[in-house]
Order: structure tokens, then C-alpha cells, then sequence
């Protein structure tokens, strides 16, 4: 399947532009130390593995787009499964469960355009443009890695909580949600890897919002794959206990949530930069839909977390609005 894609790594200015040949996989592993780019969905259904890639321009793109069916959740709804979710998280062992939605908005606007300026207003945040023949458009801006490799050194980072002022200051609830990530890490990597350190916890702005980040580094054994599977998805993108709480989101998310909250970005032999697919928005034929989500634990209040998801849409909507 044709394909196209072009990226900005975060804090870089270089924009790298290319078009190649799509294909799926079905584990991570059989892609991993290959030359390409890999767009890896939430659920792992239809991932998609760029190869032969080539450099392009942009005005080269083709922008392929389909008209599938995506649910948009009213907010009363949202309201009522929030506050059964933070109910069933105050009688139950689960700590956190991240619950999304999608915004649909009109499709009023050059996807090429919108990646351009993202790499304008946001220079720290990994910034993406991929457009797949029979799948479709998908445009972000995500804060969040995955994680990269050069060699036998990695990098992941532990992301969570969310405020929209610097400031207000931190709460209970955004404290232990994103040491809820932290630990869940900490125990990841202690089983898969040789040895790392683990940084303080900053406060991190991307886009509109703030964000608690702690940043652990350190040497990787020779199964690449291995932690890619354990760390995918980290708490701060589906909850934990990991296998329950995604049972959960599949029982009361009524969307596919499709590439959103998966992994993607460029991968050879010697270097693999993955991250999150946050802050994005899939381009469709007559609208657009923007994926939301944040972390719901015992704590949390039902129409904050509502308004959490449209601060969050602001990254996007707030550079769509110029265009």
C-alpha cells in the first residue's frame, strides 16, 4: 500500500519527509530492527509497517482518507459512565482506568497545513503526519514516549496528570495517578533490562496543558521487542491492572480508539524512537475526529475530567482554528 509520512522529533528542527510501502504485521518483533516507520495500533489489530522508504516533499503527499463510522459520546453520557467507572474504582482492585472520547469537527482545513504549524507552536513534542493507503490520515503532537534506543542505551518517560495552569498547584488525585505510571515502569524495567535511574519528577507543558513527568534511563539487554510488549500500554494509556482495566475500557468505550494511544515513529537496527499517539486527530472525507482521554482513579471528579479532555483538544483545535 502506498504510504507517506513526515515527523519532527521533539527539541529538533529537522523535519523528515518520506514515502514508502505499507504493510501489516502482527508482532512488534517482526519489525523492530528493520529500517522503516511503525504506526502500531492500541488494541496491536492492524499495525502497519513502513518500508522502502524514500525522502519526498510534502506538496508530494496524497492524502488518503476513508468514511468510517466513529461514535461521538454526548457529555451527560460521558458524565454517567465517568462516574460509574470512578464508583466501580472505589469497590474494586482496580487503581486507574484511562477513558477516552472523540470530538468530531468540520474538515476545514489543509492536513498539510496543520503539520507545518504544529512544528511552529509546538517544538518539544514528537509531531506526525502519515497518510496509508486503505487506512486513512492521522495528524498529532504527542509529549509522551514510548520509548528510544541507540544501542544498548534506552530512554522511556513516566507521564501523567494534567493542569491547565502552571499556576495551580499539583492536587492528590494528579500526584498519585502519575505515580501510579511511575511505579508500573520502575517494575517493567526491573524485569527486562540490565539496569536504569530514574530522574525528580518535573512539570512539563505540552501544549495547552501541564503535565507530571519523571524520566528513566539506563542500559538494555538484547530483547528490544520484549520491552516494547511489557511497557505497551503503560498505565497512563489504558490503567492497571493493565489486563483489567483494558477489559474495562473495551466494556464502557462505545468508539474503537484505532491508533490513538498506540506507538509509533522511525525504527532501524541502531535506533528506535517510539511514542505515545497522543493530541491526534484522524482525517476523514467530510469531518475530522480529535481522540481524548484522560485518568480516571477513585479520586476524580466527573466534570473535571470532562473539561481535561477539552483542554487537551485546545493543542489541536487552537492551531486549526488559524488555518
Amino acid at each position: 500500500m502506498k504510504s507517506y509520512v513526515a515527523y519532527k522529533l521533539p527539541d529538533s528542527e529537522l523535519i523528515i519527509i518520506q514515502k514508502g510501502i505499507a504493510a501489516n504485521y502482527n508482532t512488534i518483533n517482526e519489525v523492530i530492527e528493520k529500517d522503516g516507520f511503525i504506526f502500531n495500533a492500541f488494541n496491536n489489530q492492524t499495525n502497519f509497517h513502513i518500508s522502502n522508504l524514500k525522502k519526498c516533499h510534502l506538496n508530494d503527499f496524497e492524502i488518503f482518507t476513508n468514511n468510517n463510522t466513529n461514535y461521538c459520546i454526548e457529555q451527560s453520557d460521558y458524565l454517567k459512565i465517568c462516574n460509574t467507572l470512578i464508583e466501580d474504582l472505589n469497590h474494586n482492585d482496580l487503581e486507574k482506568v484511562i477513558l477516552s472520547r472523540l470530538k468530531k469537527i468540520n474538515n476545514s482545513f489543509n492536513p498539510i497545513e496543520l503539520f507545518t504549524v504544529l512544528n511552529t507552536n509546538y517544538k518539544n513534542t514528537f509531531n506526525y503526519i502519515i497518510s496509508i493507503e486503505g487506512m486513512g490520515c492521522w495528524i498529532g503532537s504527542t509529549p509522551e514516549v514510548l520509548l528510544t534506543a541507540k544501542e544498548d542505551s534506552f530512554k522511556t518517560v513516566s507521564i501523567a496528570g494534567t493542569k491547565h495552569s502552571e499556576l495551580i498547584e499539583w492536587g492528590k488525585k494528579e500526584i498519585e495517578e502519575q505515580e501510579i505510571v511511575t511505579n508500573y515502569i520502575s517494575k517493567t524495567l526491573q524485569g527486562n533490562i540490565i539496569e536504569f535511574s530514574k530522574s525528580k519528577t518535573l512539570t512539563i507543558k505540552a501544549g495547552h496543558v501541564f503535565h507530571l513527568k519523571t524520566i528513566f534511563e539506563g542500559k538494555l539487554n538484547n530483547n528490544l521487542a520484549k520491552l516494547i510488549t511489557a511497557l505497551h500500554p503503560t498505565p497512563a494509556t489504558c490503567g492497571l491492572p493493565k489486563n483489567k482495566a483494558k477489559s474495562h475500557i473495551e466494556s464502557i468505550e462505545k468508539h474503537d480508539r484505532k491508533y490513538y494511544t498506540g506507538f509509533l515513529g522511525p525504527t532501524s537496527k541502531t535506533h528506535t524512537n517510539l511514542f505515545v499517539n497522543l493530541r491526534c486527530i484522524e482525517i476523514q472525507k467530510q469531518h475530522c475526529y480529535l481522540y481524548l482521554g484522560g485518568g480516571i482513579t477513585a479520586q476524580s471528579i466527573a466534570l473535571d475530567e470532562w473539561n481535561e479532555t477539552e483542554n487537551k483538544a485546545k493543542t489541536l483545535l487552537q492551531v486549526i482554528s488559524k488555518l
